[in-house]
């Protein structure tokens, strides 16, 4: 069986991805801050017949991210597809914020993704292979007003995961973001429509791996 974990599951687009998974037999894990918001997205999956387990997790804290992964991937014996879905909302004025606010946020919303793939890509490559796909954002190249924080994060994600794709990918593991040039709900980018691309690229034969992937609706 293979197992899917989502950090960042939201009831959205982290939950849209945790139903194309589980519709194709995966079970589900997944890793959020809000308790009360998890256990319900856990409980209506489950409720749809997907196996589901969940956990909350600090996940700008690399220990209790990890820790959480841990019982995940020792519950399960592995994890075989892990999406990044994770960013930091912060409204305020480029004159307003602080390097502290900057820092936090790009460590919430972009430096996990290395503690995702540092707790996870070696028994990915001891077991033959693994996929570590991140949620992208429009805002990496064209930056909203209002919100600075957001496009510094989907940048140093996308960087991040190049990154990882040059070292990791020649060693089996396939790592992908998905650039989302518009607004979720609006026509055209439904959460369940967004979710076939997350699968279609976790499917891909290794010959034809992708690394930036635009979803333009």
């Amino acid at each position: 069986m293979s197992t899917l974990l989502v950090v960042g599951a939201g009831p959205r687009l982290g939950g849209a991805i945790a139903r194309r998974f589980g519709a194709d037999g995966y079970d589900v894990a997944i890793v959020s801050h809000d308790e009360a918001a998890l256990a319900k997205l856990g409980s209506t999956l489950q409720g749809e017949g997907i196996t589901t387990g969940w956990a909350v997790a600090d996940i700008a804290d690399a220990e209790s991210l990890c820790a959480a992964i841990g019982r995940f991937a020792e519950h399960t014996g592995g994890i075989d597809v892990a999406v990044h879905n994770v960013s930091v909302w912060r409204e305020v004025s480029m004159l307003s914020l602080t390097p502290e606010q900057l820092f936090a946020d790009v460590h919430a919303g972009a430096a996990s993704l290395l503690t995702i793939a540092q707790a996870l890509a070696p028994a990915m490559i001891e077991r033959g292979g693994g996929t570590i796909l991140a949620t992208g954002s429009a805002a990496a190249d064209a930056p909203g007003p209002g919100v600075p924080t957001l496009g510094v994060q989907k940048a140093a994600l996308r960087s991040l995961i190049r990154s990882l794709a040059l070292e990791l990918g020649p060693q089996g593991v396939h790592c992908a973001t998905v650039t989302i040039n518009g607004v979720l709900g609006a026509p055209g980018f439904d959460p369940a429509s967004i979710a076939d691309l997350y699968f279609a690229i976790a499917s891909e034969p290794r010959e034809a791996w992708r690394t930036v992937v635009p979803y333009d609706g």
